[in-house]
């Protein structure tokens, strides 16, 4: 038979813990109980010394005095009563004021934590929201922030008078403050930005950073898990449902305009069929290989896009209506311009927006179409209304110039495997005249690659495949690939690394093991690196390659077409084969006599061809170390060599 001890102390403990769990009110409620307690007890104590006339009521407040306030002690006649002032005195230290101390500090602390968390609701009309914490949140603030230009007229458009950034993190933390506020581009602004903690497919936290008010919302994609069930692109899109169904719960009509990254290009309609309000996809898989697609067929353009679309404070493109120009000829109009390049017009259907890019110069502007500009900043975008009064010659039309074809197949050698390789792949298929051999060199099992591959079945006659299993860090592994009888080598990020850092190291250390092998090659092979940190660009910048820097790249296609939706097709036009191209042109091509040359004339002999001169990229580097010049003054003498080539938007039928 089981012994029952008593267990009334255990008891007791165990009540006076649960009512401390319940908050700072209990607690508070608890501590006067204990209070008035030992004001009872000191005052019956202390009755048999004092006058006779003295009630309980009046010794009862005798000790509640002395125990909130030791001013008091010295007051007391008699031994007994000084003894028992003094224990009450001591008591108050510890109970009345330790505890209410304790108390409100702990409350405070908890209140602090809380809203550390960003658990708590916010109130925002307006306000532009980025859902999502990954590598590309920090770079999509920064770009924000200082597109100021694109910000006055994005404000001006809501009729908002302030800045206003929301990002919903899974876990808020101040190590993610701390990192916006190392960012060089956000530095003290970080305060401005208001973190809330949730997730993207919860409804409930979408009202939390209250999602359907937003003027904008931002949703980079999440890190890439092939072994997850749930991937980012069903995050994405059961996101852009959630906040669907929000509306319609709350039967709201207008929806906020929404930019999503969707990786799977499969998915990108889908994801269009699941938000009934403006929408713009970014299919980051296609954009990424279509950018190392182009930089393999004209090498060198890597550094073309790297300013484009990855530095805020060089050259970007713009778009911008200017009604005051309704009816001047795009001829005309690239002499208006000073300060930048007039690449061509976009022209809107209802939501839909068609760039028309490298137009013939008696093209006329339309109105309701948008200008497309090449400039350093919205600040260049002035025209000269003195030039506009002159009269511009006529350029007579000499030709569209050839482009070259490669008549051989062309090798290229890819290092590491992530998920932009097949989108790689498939975006060579389309380039019908011309031939890929791809050596592919990876610990990804044959197996699995072949599935991605599947599509090289059907369009196998032109691009043929070959897999290695290797590990190409190995020293000895990497000679056996082969590499100095490549055209074109790349080296990817791997996805097998869950970190940024132990992925670009991999990449880093694989490109110094292959430098040994090309050093000794009789003919270099163009070497192209993606990496995922733009930190680590510097550490390969004295070698003799290419980076792309995918987070950046895409941080800045989804800020920009934040701000400004039109550009999403500029991009789309500018990358996709066909259409209008940016491609290096040989000076000689253009029948240029070498020597000092001022932009605005190879403007001209870039007109006379159908072409738009964008820059220039020189074979030395001129006094401030770089080799691309885009977008130089106009009237600015820039001596040219044989080996020199033109930076053009040219146009493919």
């Amino acid at each position: 038979m089981r012994i029952k001890r008593p267990r009334i102390r255990r008891k007791i403990i165990f009540t006076l813990e649960r009512q401390l769990v319940k908050g700072a009110h209990f607690q508070l409620l608890l501590v006067a109980a204990l209070i008035g307690l030992i004001s009872i007890i000191g005052g019956i104590l202390v009755m048999p010394s004092g006058s006779p006339t003295a009630t309980f009521g009046e010794s009862v407040w005798w000790a509640f005095l002395r125990l909130t306030d030791p001013g008091y002690l010295g007051e007391d006649v008699g031994n007994w009563r000084r003894f028992i002032s003094t224990l009450i005195t001591v008591a108050g230290y510890v109970i009345f004021l330790g505890s209410l101390v304790a108390v409100i500090t702990t409350w405070m602390n908890r209140k602090i934590r809380h809203l550390e968390q960003g658990l708590t609701p916010v109130t925002a009309n307006d306000h532009i929201l980025i859902l999502g914490w990954s590598n590309r949140t920090i770079h999509i603030a920064a770009e924000i922030f200082q597109s100021v230009g694109r910000i006055k007229r994005f404000l001006e458009r809501y009729d908002a008078k302030k800045l206003q950034l929301i990002i919903l993190s899974e876990e808020v933390s101040p190590f993610q403050m701390q990192e916006l506020k190392d960012h060089p581009m956000i530095g003290r602004r970080a305060h401005d930005i208001v973190l809330r903690t949730g997730l993207a497919i919860d409804r409930e936290h979408l009202r939390r950073v209250d999602s359907l008010n937003a003027s904008c919302i931002i949703i980079p994609s999440l890190a890439y898990g092939r072994k997850e069930l749930i991937n980012p692109d069903i995050e994405t899109i059961k996101c852009l449902l959630s906040l669907n169904a929000e509306a319609n719960s709350q039967n709201i009509k207008k929806l906020p305009y929404v930019v999503a990254e969707i990786q799977d290009a499969n998915k990108v309609n889908a994801a269009y069929r699941s938000y009934s309000g403006p929408l713009e996809v970014v299919g980051s898989n296609t954009i990424i290989s279509r950018l190392m697609a182009q930089n393999i067929r004209h090498p060198g353009l890597s550094e073309v896009y790297n300013e484009i679309l990855s530095q805020v404070d060089d050259n970007n493109l713009f778009s911008q209506a200017f009604p005051e120009l309704v009816g001047q000829p795009i001829g005309k109009l690239k002499k208006v311009f000073t300060k930048a390049v007039v690449l061509g017009i976009v022209k809107k259907e209802g939501e839909h927006f068609t760039p028309q890019l490298n137009l013939p110069d008696e093209k006329v502007l339309e109105e309701g179409d948008l200008l497309v500009l090449l400039a350093r900043s919205s600040s260049d975008l002035i025209w000269r209304k003195d030039r506009l009064s002159i009269e511009t010659e006529t350029v007579p039309f000499l030709g569209q110039l050839p482009v070259d074809e490669l008549e051989n197949t062309i090798r290229i050698l890819i290092l590491g495997w992530n998920e932009h390789v097949p989108s790689l792949i498939r975006e060579l298929c389309t380039y019908e005249e011309e031939k890929y051999f791809i050596r592919l060199v990876a610990l990804r099992p044959v197996t699995e690659r072949e599935k991605d591959l599947a599509f090289l079945e059907e369009e196998n006659l032109r691009v043929s495949v070959e897999h290695f299993v290797a590990d190409f860090i190995r020293e000895s592994e990497i000679k056996k690939t082969e590499a100095e009888t490549f055209d074109h080598i790349l080296l990817v990020s791997s996805d097998r690394m869950e970190e940024e850092e132990e992925a670009d190291a991999r990449t880093m250390v694989g490109y110094v093991l292959l430098e040994e092998v090309l050093e000794k090659a009789p003919k270099r092979p163009s070497v192209l690196l993606e990496l995922s940190d733009p930190s680590n660009e510097s550490l390969v910048k004295s070698f003799q390659s290419e980076v792309i820097i995918s987070p950046m790249v895409l941080s800045h296609l989804l800020a920009g077409i934040a701000l400004q939706r039109e550009l999403n097709s500029i991009y789309n036009e500018l990358f996709t084969v066909g259409g209008a191209e940016i491609i290096f042109r040989d000076l000689n091509e253009y029948g240029v006599s070498f020597g000092k040359l001022q932009f605005h004339e190879l403007e001209s002999l870039a007109t006379a061809h159908g072409e738009t001169v964008l820059g220039i990229y020189l074979n030395r580097a001129d006094e401030a170390g770089n080799h691309l010049l885009l977008n130089p003054s106009k009237g600015k003498k820039i001596d040219l060599s044989d080996k020199d080539r033109l930076v053009v938007l040219t146009t493919f039928y």
